[in-house]
């Protein structure tokens, strides 16, 4: 379970609302790597890494602040992103190609957007210790 996933159901058991009243819901589509395209929502001001996490294989992510630039997306159609900020812009400089975003940087302020992703994640990726 995600962090995110996490958060909501210690919420719920407090008999909090798993989100702030007011905040809306945003679609956007990920293009994975080997091509299917996966709708999947979003709360207003997620990061596109965060949207992920309701897939079976999310955005991999190799480091917790985006200076790795493992998940960086292309970015097909770029509806319902808010701009970068400095830190992404700067990152974005040295990491990325024209066309990308930060996944774990680029907040989601509206709907429609399309993203192909690189790289994802999962659990048989991890290699257990012995």
């Amino acid at each position: 379970m995600t962090p995110w996933g996490i958060r909501n159901r210690i919420k719920s058991a407090l008999g909090r609302p798993a989100r702030p009243a007011g905040d809306q819901s945003h679609t956007l589509t990920l293009v994975l790597p080997d091509g299917s395209a996966h709708q999947v929502k979003a709360e207003e001001r997620y990061t596109i890494v965060m949207a992920s996490q309701s897939l079976e294989t999310p955005i991999a992510t190799g480091c917790p602040d985006g200076h790795c630039g493992q998940c960086a997306v292309d970015v097909l159609v770029d509806a319902g992103l808010a701009a970068p900020a400095e830190a992404e812009t700067k990152i974005l400089k040295e990491k990325a190609k024209p066309g990308q975003r930060l996944a774990c940087h680029a907040r989601i302020i509206g709907s429609g957007g399309r993203f192909a992703v690189h790289q994802t994640w999962s659990m048989d990726q991890t290699a257990g210790t012995t």
